[in-house]
C-alpha cells in the first residue's frame, strides 16, 4: 500500500517548467463556499471576550500549572475564539473575504470543527455540535438520547469534551488540483496547534484518541449520511479538558450509538459544479488510520521560556496574518532566530507539539538572509535527534553554531536567489530575514503504516503555527509556502532516496501590505455573559 502513497506523493510534486496537476485557471463560477452550514440547525450562540482579557503569551507554550477552567459555555466560547474563528474581515471595492485565527493554504480553510459535548455543559442534554466560525456559533446537528449520554458522560474524564476535525478536500482542489490533500493536511496542523494553545491557557490539555478508526469517526460525527454534495471525511478525534495521563477507551456500545443518532440539519452545497482529481480520494482513502493502540499521554516538563515577558497572548492570535510580500530590507538578531526556533523543540514545548502523542520526524533547513550575528547560509535545526545527519552531501561543515540549540551550519554564502528559485521562483522566500524548508523523515513514517502521510504534514502546520505567532510577538510576520520544487531541495541536499522528503516551505520577516484593501471587525458586535458586562459592545 506504501507504493500507492508514493505515488501519489511523486504525482503531487511540482518541479522546474513542470506544477503538479491542477485546474491552471481559477473558475470563480465554481469557487466554493467558505463555511460550511446546516440549514435548518439550531443555533447556540458564543461569547466573545476582549483581548485585553489576555494570558502572558509565553504561558501559552509550556503546560499550564493554574486549575482547569470549568467546562461551560464561557470557556467553550473562548476556545474556539482564540483558536478557529473569523478574526477580521477584508474588502477591496466590492468583494469581502473573511481571515481566520487558523491560517490556510489559500485561504480556502477545508478543516472544519464538531464536538460532542457532556449533559448539563451547554444544556440539560448532551450534544453533538458543528463549529460555523461565520456566526461564532455551535450548529446543534443532535441531542443525545438520556441512556447515551449518561454512557457518554461515564467514558469522558470529568471536565472536558471531545473535539472532531475534518477535511473538504474540495476547498482546496477548486485551486490547487492534485496537489490539494497536502494543504489540507498542512490546515489540519495549524488548526491542531491553534486548538492546543488556546486550550493550554484554560488549563486544558489536547490529546489525540488514537483507538478510533477515521471511517468509524465519519459515522460518529455524521459525515458518512446523505445529503453531502462534497465529501468531508473525519481526519481525528480530539480531548479537550484537564490533563490525563493516558489515552481512554471509548466502549464500541458508545461509538455505535454515536453512529447511529438522528441528525438534524442539511448541509449546505459549496459550489454549483465540481471538477474531479481522481487522485484526491484515492489517497484520502489509502491513509485513513485504523484503530490503534492507545496512546502515553505524558509528554514530560517543557521549560517556561520568557522571551516575550509580559507580551498579551489573545491579540497576537487574533493579528497573525499571512504576509502576501516581504520588504527585502529587514533584518533580525540572531538572539530572535534563536528564541523562534527553541519554540520549534518538541521537548521543549509540549505545546502543542505533544498534542498528536506521537514521535517528531521533522527537521529544518534553514536559509539564513539577514540575520545580525549570523552568517548567510544553509542551516540545519536537527530538532528530532539532536544529532549530526549521515548521507546528505559531503561538503556540508555541520559546524554547531550553539550551545544550546542542535544548530548546523552546512554552508556559507548568500542563498537568496537559491530560497527563491526553490520555493517556485516566488521573491517571498528571499525577501524575508530566513526562510525554511521542513524536511520529514519520510520512510520511516511510511514503515510504521500509509496513515502516517497526511501526520507528516500536520506536524509541519504545528511547526508554521508557531512560527507565526512568534512572528507575530516580534512585530513582523510570516507566511506558509505550499508551492515549492520538492525533488530540487533534495538535489541540494545530496539525497537520492527518499529518506528525506520535503513536505513545507515558511518565510519570517517584515510585511508589505496592500493599503487598498479595507480592514473590518470579525463579527458585529461582542456577545459577553452578563456578569462581565452587562450588556453588548462593538468590536473596535
Amino acid at each position: 500500500m506504501s507504493d500507492l502513497v508514493r505515488a501519489y506523493h511523486q504525482l503531487s510534486k511540482h518541479q522546474p517548467g513542470h506544477f503538479a496537476p491542477g485546474p491552471g485557471q481559477l473558475e470563480w463560477a465554481t469557487q466554493p463556499a467558505p463555511f460550511r452550514r446546516y440549514n435548518r440547525a439550531r443555533l447556540i450562540e458564543l461569547w466573545h471576550r476582549p483581548y485585553e482579557e489576555s494570558p502572558a503569551y509565553d504561558s501559552a507554550f509550556s503546560e499550564s500549572a493554574q486549575p482547569p477552567a470549568e467546562l461551560n459555555l464561557a470557556s467553550i466560547s473562548q476556545l474556539f475564539y482564540d483558536s478557529l474563528a473569523v478574526s477580521a474581515w477584508k474588502q477591496a471595492g466590492a468583494t469581502r473575504w473573511a481571515l481566520r485565527v487558523n491560517p490556510s493554504s489559500g485561504n480556502l480553510h477545508p478543516t472544519e470543527a464538531y464536538a460532542l459535548i457532556p449533559a448539563g455543559t451547554l444544556e440539560s442534554s448532551a450534544l453533538l455540535v458543528h463549529y460555523a466560525p461565520d456566526a461564532h456559533a455551535l450548529e446543534v446537528r443532535s441531542e443525545l438520547p438520556a441512556a447515551l449520554a449518561e454512557q457518554f458522560h461515564c467514558a469522558l474524564p470529568a471536565g472536558g469534551f471531545l473535539l472532531g476535525l475534518s477535511s473538504i478536500a474540495w476547498r482546496e482542489a477548486w485551486k490547487y488540483g492534485e496537489r490539494a490533500y497536502r494543504y489540507c493536511n498542512h490546515d489540519l496542523g495549524h488548526a491542531l496547534a491553534a486548538l492546543a494553545i488556546a486550550a493550554n491557557v484554560q488549563g486544558w490539555q489536547v490529546r489525540m484518541l488514537h483507538a478510533v478508526a477515521e471511517e468509524q469517526l465519519d459515522a460518529v460525527l455524521g459525515l458518512d449520511r446523505h445529503g453531502f454534495a462534497e465529501a468531508e471525511h473525519a481526519d481525528c478525534l480530539l480531548w479537550v479538558g484537564p490533563a490525563v495521563t493516558a489515552e481512554f477507551p471509548l466502549p464500541a456500545t458508545l461509538l455505535h450509538g454515536l453512529s447511529a443518532l438522528e441528525l438534524a440539519g442539511t448541509p449546505n452545497r459549496l459550489s454549483r459544479q465540481y471538477r474531479n482529481w481522481p487522485e484526491l480520494p484515492r489517497v484520502q482513502a489509502l491513509c485513513r488510520a485504523p484503530a490503534l493502540p492507545a496512546a502515553d499521554w505524558q509528554a514530560g516538563e517543557g521549560r517556561m521560556h520568557a522571551d516575550n515577558p509580559g507580551l498579551p497572548l489573545r491579540p497576537i492570535l487574533h493579528r497573525r496574518r499571512s504576509a502576501q510580500s516581504m520588504d527585502g530590507k529587514t533584518g533580525i538578531h540572531v538572539e530572535l532566530l534563536l528564541a523562534w526556533l527553541r519554540r520549534l523543540m518538541p521537548h521543549n514545548s509540549p505545546v502543542p507539539f505533544a498534542t498528536m502523542g506521537e514521535p517528531a520526524q521533522v527537521d529544518l533547513l534553514i536559509f539564513v538572509h539577514r540575520v545580525q550575528g549570523l552568517q548567510p547560509g544553509l542551516y540545519w535545526l536537527a530538532r528530532v535527534t539532536g544529532e549530526v545527519e549521515t548521507g546528505l552531501r559531503g561538503d556540508f561543515s555541520w559546524q554547531r553554531v550553539d550551545n544550546q540549540l542542535p544548530l548546523y551550519r552546512l554552508l556559507e554564502g548568500d542563498a537568496r536567489e537559491l530560497a527563491e528559485f526553490l520555493s517556485c521562483s516566488q521573491d517571498i522566500a528571499s525577501d524575508g530575514c530566513v526562510a525554511m524548508a521542513m524536511l520529514a523523515r519520510f520512510d520511516t513514517a511510511l514503515a510504521a503504516g500509509q496513515w502516517r502521510y497526511p501526520r507528516l504534514y500536520w506536524e509541519c502546520g504545528q511547526i508554521g503555527q508557531v512560527l507565526y505567532l512568534e512572528a507575530e510577538a516580534a512585530g513582523l510576520s510570516a507566511t506558509g509556502i505550499g508551492c515549492y520544487f520538492d525533488d530540487a531541495v533534495h538535489e541540494l541536499l545530496g539525497l537520492a532516496d527518499t529518506r528525506w522528503q520535503s513536505l513545507y516551505h515558511f518565510t519570517l520577516g517584515k510585511a508589505v501590505w496592500d493599503e487598498r484593501l479595507t480592514a473590518l471587525p470579525a463579527y458585529p458586535t461582542l456577545r459577553l455573559p452578563a456578569a462581565a458586562s452587562g450588556k453588548e459592545r462593538f468590536d473596535e
